[in-house]
């Protein structure tokens, strides 16, 4: 993890109605792929409330992802992740490796979360 200090001001926009997409992946009983797929998008709710659908909704030894859905500057659609990764994809570099090893780690254990 790094952190650095950074100026509050230097963001252009803000947006108030973030889509979250959560991707659970039922396993064939190892950690390699396939995965079998279901894909989700979350609205009129935040980071926490989405993390904690998907911890109650993936099945015992299956493994999820959270992504926040965005678009580029020509519309374009696309993914940042928050937790995990796409467990079909092979992970080319450090960074992917970390976020398939991180969802791993994940599988099986619920994250304490706030309680609404």
């Amino acid at each position: 993890m790094r952190v650095d200090a950074v100026d509050e001001r230097d963001s252009g926009w803000e947006d108030y109605r973030p889509v979250f997409r959560v991707y659970l992946f039922e396993g064939t009983g190892s950690d390699e792929p396939p995965w079998t797929t279901s894909t989700f998008d979350i609205r009129d709710a935040d980071v926490i409330d989405a993390v904690g659908w998907a911890q109650s909704h993936v099945r015992e030894g299956d493994l999820y992802a959270v992504a926040l859905v965005g678009a580029n500057a020509e519309g374009r659609r696309g993914l940042t992740w928050l937790v995990g990764a796409d467990a079909n994809d092979t992970p080319r570099t450090g960074t992917e490796e970390a976020l398939h090893r991180r969802m791993r780690e994940l599988r099986d254990r619920r994250l304490r979360l706030d309680e609404r």
